[in-house]
């Protein structure tokens, strides 16, 4: 190389070094200017008094109004200051125009969500909005765009999409309400798994997967009741094809850049005659996908004369979802099916034509064209049968969903609820929420607990809705939905407490199905054990109830599967993990330091797989290790239940030996051959993931709260939930934990994962993660003016 050469390369790799310095810095002034300023006085249009915004030192903020409707302009100030990508994510995914940020691999999830009707039910909800909630909204969306005009520029994720976004309107909200209903609307994706494990396995074998724990007779229901096993007399002939990998893309289980606004959750409240202060305790813990930034955002709302509203609020939303006012405190737990899928019969020479009994008649059509990134356009036509759009096409699969046939029901109940001052107007307010269904916990100053079910409840002609029917029966359709005072409710129970757990509700004597798709009975067994314990109960009781890590799923089923055992074929470390099993089943708890814990969550596992991967194949297989509920259901059946024939590959008492075996063998491999040393935190760990880092790698661990051992299990209370297509990297677990005493003042302590900030550079993006991981609360209190970052709002 020649001198001149070697000076023309220097000086390439010097430019590009000082190009990329350059860069660097830009962006990092960019994304640190991007950090809200909420400090000292800032002029606004649309209210009508000065509001105050005191925060506390995790940066929650305590908001003083003279009216509810200044305090929604504070409350949306914050929202776009702290959490506008979360928000920007959201309203796209609602009105179906995820595409035309993320580009084209987003269009399939834009066109599922079109068939699906979520941007028309945002349309509706719209609509049907009262001039109440409208004048509400309005000035929660003045402080949204207040507040992003005022913060400039746009936090780093805009800044990584080249993208700025526009100003919200009222559309938006309602977006958010549409996605929220969708996403909780519980369990279409398990019947369209359950279509493909009937057209791999037939009838006879696929009868397994229609079993549900509600057949137990001593079955822990809500209200109780005579149990019933669950109706199975319906026609289980394969279908003339199948969506060959037709997903949920709705699912963020199934689609990790689709948006998080679904909702699990444990919640309990106890009575004074429990209590050991006699007055209400409330405690919550809602279960959701964990990830950054955090479902909720913390708010506290003072306004008017001694009013309150605080709690935990979607960004895009006004008012809070699960909360407490200055006289009650409400939570709310997925439960329900307020879906169903019909396959349709349809004309083999014109796609429009479907048959109804003996008549043919024509679908209706709706066109719409979905925005891509690149400029283009996708022209979408939206069949809809009279039970609902297509979905599919080939087969012709139509969705039922209640929320397609509303009738004059909106958003205005959420305010409602919000503000209802006690069990009367709380129900009230609750009789006329659309969707989703919810199960809601209920605890109040005088002393009141109570529970109900909300939302639309189908009234079906025939089936659980376990299961897509036929869509050419007449029988089959549904035939309105529940009425509202039919709905399930309990106020102050004997038994001085209530809890949910997104567990069967009800017996088939006591009302209404709300759903035959549940979660095992684990959680809501454990619950109802504990509060029924004792009637001294206080709130550091519910604070460590919210981290009982007893392993219910292992109280139930070791005893069964050590029984089983063909003890003879066990290896050496495999016998001596049976002596630990057996120690640890008389109290099953799933501590960090358990080796039993993590033998027995890895042996159910393997089992698992040893039953089911060779007769549904890999990709099938895998589909339903992605659905925990429907394979604990199935799994759970076959080891009690010792008369179901046919799904084991061997002699049972073979199959549990050898898939110990290979249990321990390959935990060895991972953690050593010495089983004294081995602990549940050496493999179980949780990170909260960004949808950005989920995308783009190299800037995962920027955007990231970055990795920590836990421990726990997905069947306890406190709940360490993975996939198990991803065995021990927790990914669901409280998006919130809060404890309520319900005095004249009420007392409340709270902690969420990560942190009141979406920003990646806020010292707020990730600094309750570690007291969340210890099960710590943070005492909810005004903040000293003293001493605490102040600021306030003025009108123009």
């Amino acid at each position: 190389m020649t001198e001149q050469s070697l000076r023309r390369l220097i000086g390439a790799v010097s430019a590009t070094i000082a190009a990329l310095v350059l860069i660097t810095v830009i962006s990092s002034y960019l994304t640190r200017g991007s950090l809200p300023r909420n400090y000292g006085t800032e002029k606004v249009p649309a209210i009508t008094a000065a509001v105050d915004i005191s925060f506390d030192s995790y940066h929650r903020p305590f908001v003083t109004a003279d009216n509810l409707q200044d305090a929604f302009f504070a409350e949306g100030w914050l929202h776009a200051s702290e959490r506008l990508w979360q928000m920007e994510m959201l309203r796209r995914a609602g009105s179906g125009r995820l595409a035309e940020l993320l580009g084209g691999d987003l269009l399939d999830t834009d066109i599922q969500l079109w068939r699906s009707g979520v941007p028309q039910l945002a349309q509706r909800l719209e609509q049907n909005a009262g001039a109440s909630l409208l004048t509400d909204i309005d000035v929660y969306l003045a402080g949204v765009n207040a507040s992003m005009a005022y913060h400039k520029p746009s936090p780093p994720e805009f800044l990584l999409l080249s993208h700025r976004p526009k100003p919200w309107k009222r559309a938006d909200v309602f977006a958010l309400g549409a996605l929220m209903a969708s996403q909780s609307a519980n369990n279409l994706s398990n019947e369209l798994l359950r279509l493909d494990l009937l057209n791999v396995l037939g009838g006879k074998q696929f009868s397994l997967f229609l079993r549900d724990h509600r057949a137990i007779m001593d079955y822990p229901y809500i209200l109780a009741g005579t149990s019933a096993r669950i109706d199975q007399s319906l026609s289980l002939s394969t279908p003339s094809g199948t969506p060959e990998g037709l997903r949920n893309l709705l699912d963020p289980a199934e689609n990790p850049l689709m948006p998080r606004l679904g909702f699990g959750s444990n919640g309990w409240v106890v009575g004074p005659e429990r209590s050991a202060s006699r007055q209400a305790l409330f405690a919550f813990d809602s279960h959701d996908e964990l990830g950054v930034p955090n479902l909720f955002y913390q708010v506290h709302l003072s306004y008017g004369d001694g009013r309150e509203l605080n709690g935990w609020s979607v960004p895009g939303l006004p008012g809070v979802i699960n909360g407490y006012n200055e006289r009650i405190a409400w939570g709310f737990t997925n439960i329900g099916d307020s879906q169903d899928l019909f396959l349709e019969k349809r004309d083999p020479d014109d796609r429009l034509r479907y048959l109804d009994g003996e008549e043919w008649y024509t679908a209706d059509t709706e066109t719409v064209l979905i925005p891509i990134r690149d400029g283009s356009e996708h022209e979408l036509t939206i069949i809809t049968t009279r039970n609902g759009p297509l979905i599919s096409e080939d087969p012709p699969l139509a969705l039922a969903w209640t929320v397609h046939q509303l009738d004059q029901q909106g958003l205005d109940s959420m305010i409602d609820f919000n503000t209802a001052r006690n069990w009367q107007e709380f129900n009230a307010a609750l009789d006329d929420f659309p969707a989703p269904l919810l199960n809601a916990t209920y605890a109040d100053i005088d002393g009141n607990i109570g529970f109900r079910t909300a939302g639309r409840l189908p009234l079906r002609g025939a089936g659980n809705g376990l299961f897509p029917l036929r869509g050419d029966k007449p029988e089959n359709r549904w035939q309105g939905t529940v009425p509202a005072e039919e709905m399930p409710r309990l106020l102050n129970p004997p038994q001085a407490y209530i809890a949910a757990a997104n567990a069967g509700v009800n017996a088939a004597d006591s009302g209404p199905l709300v759903s035959a798709d549940n979660a095992a009975p684990y959680r809501i067994a454990r619950l109802q054990s504990v509060l029924s314990g004792t009637d001294k109960l206080t709130l550091d009781d519910m604070q460590q109830l919210q981290m009982d890590w007893y392993d219910s799923q292992a109280a139930m089923l070791l005893p069964t599967m050590l029984r089983d055992l063909d003890i003879t074929t066990l290896s050496d470390s495999a016998s001596y993990a049976t002596g630990l099993l057996l120690e640890w089943q008389a109290q099953p708890v799933a501590t960090r330091d358990s080796a039993a814990a993590i033998i027995f969550q890895h042996w159910y596992l393997t089992l698992a797989r040893d039953v089911f991967e060779p007769a549904l194949g890999e990709d099938i297989y895998q589909r339903l290790l992605g659905k925990n509920y429907v394979l604990n259901q199935a799994l759970d059946s076959l080891i009690l239940d010792d008369t179901i024939r046919g799904w084991w590959p061997d002699n049972r008492e073979r199959v549990l030996s050898r898939t110990l075996n290979r249990s321990i063998e390959s935990l060895g491999r991972i953690l050593g051959p010495d089983i004294t040393s081995w602990r549940l935190d050496q493999l179980q760990s949780v990170a909260l993931e960004h949808q950005v880092g989920k995308e783009l790698p190299v800037f995962s661990e920027w955007f990231a709260c970055s990795r920590k051992p836990w421990g726990g299990s997905p069947a306890a209370v406190g709940r360490a939930n993975y996939k198990y297509t991803r065995p021990f990297e927790v990914s669901h677990g409280a998006t919130v934990r809060v404890v309520a005493e319900l005095g004249s003042g009420i007392k409340a302590s709270s902690i969420i994962p990560g942190g009141q900030s979406g920003h990646p550079l806020s010292e707020h993006y990730c600094d309750q993660l570690p007291a969340w991981l210890s099960g710590d609360l943070l005492p909810i209190t005004q903040p000293d003016r003293e001493t605490a970052q102040q600021f306030r709002l003025t009108p123009n």
